[in-house]
């Protein structure tokens, strides 16, 4: 994921991560970070810029951690939202209250509420909740019953940490979100290895986690054809 958000969290440029997935083609896939404080414009050309090179897949936002933060439905980023539709490319909206805390601002700039207003807006774009809103827990998962084109990512929330709401995640997926519903880890919050064995823990539905653990991100990804 690429990054551009206020200290402590700072900036992972795209062309860096542009250098990593061309020398390790088969192994990684970007998502092009968008830094939502500058204009417009400059937002929707460095989607198109990155977007033309191999390997990218997606466009990674994080408002409410930007200086000035922002809500996810603030009509500046509408643009970003209109081009990722257009082109047929999921956005992950990175939320959570860690995120606030860290940066200094409101913890109403975790909410995943204004996502209802952006899903609605943009039916077909595949909005993806990075850290799924954190502790919005039912708030998100009611946002995604509520929009099919709502996909959450629990990561770090759901997988090791023994997180208040983590198994909220695994019984929706065992409902209404089993294709929804996507593994992670917040490498390196999170290690990989231990993230996945602690994932393996949860009891799911038949086919449940196989989805969960691949096939839903590869489809979100236009990676499964």
């Amino acid at each position: 994921m690429g990054r551009h958000s206020a200290e402590p969290l700072g900036i992972i440029p795209n062309d860096e991560i542009r250098e990593i997935v061309e020398k390790y083609p088969n192994r990684f896939v970007s998502f092009a970070g968008i830094d939502v404080r500058i204009s417009e414009a400059e937002m929707v050309a460095e989607i198109n810029r990155c977007l033309a090179w191999p390997g990218f897949v997606g466009v990674s936002i994080e408002p409410g951690a930007s200086n000035p933060p922002l809500k996810a439905n603030d009509k500046k980023l509408y643009p970003i939202y209109e081009v990722c539709q257009t082109r047929d490319v999921p956005i992950s909206v990175s939320l959570s209250n860690l995120l606030c805390v860290m940066v200094g601002v409101p913890i109403e700039f975790s909410s995943p509420e204004p996502l209802y207003d952006v899903a609605r807006d943009f039916p077909k774009l595949d909005i993806v909740i990075s850290h799924a809103a954190w502790p919005w827990i039912y708030e998100s998962i009611g946002l995604s019953f509520a929009c099919p084109n709502i996909y959450l990512s629990p990561d770090l929330y759901m997988v090791g940490l023994n997180m208040p709401g983590a198994r909220e995640f695994i019984h929706a997926a065992n409902s209404f979100l089993a294709d929804r519903l996507l593994f992670g880890t917040a490498y390196p919050s999170r290690p990989l290895v231990e993230s996945i064995q602690a994932f393996h823990k949860w009891e799911f539905g038949p086919g449940v986690k196989e989805k969960v653990m691949g096939k839903n991100a590869l489809r979100v990804m236009r990676m499964d054809g």
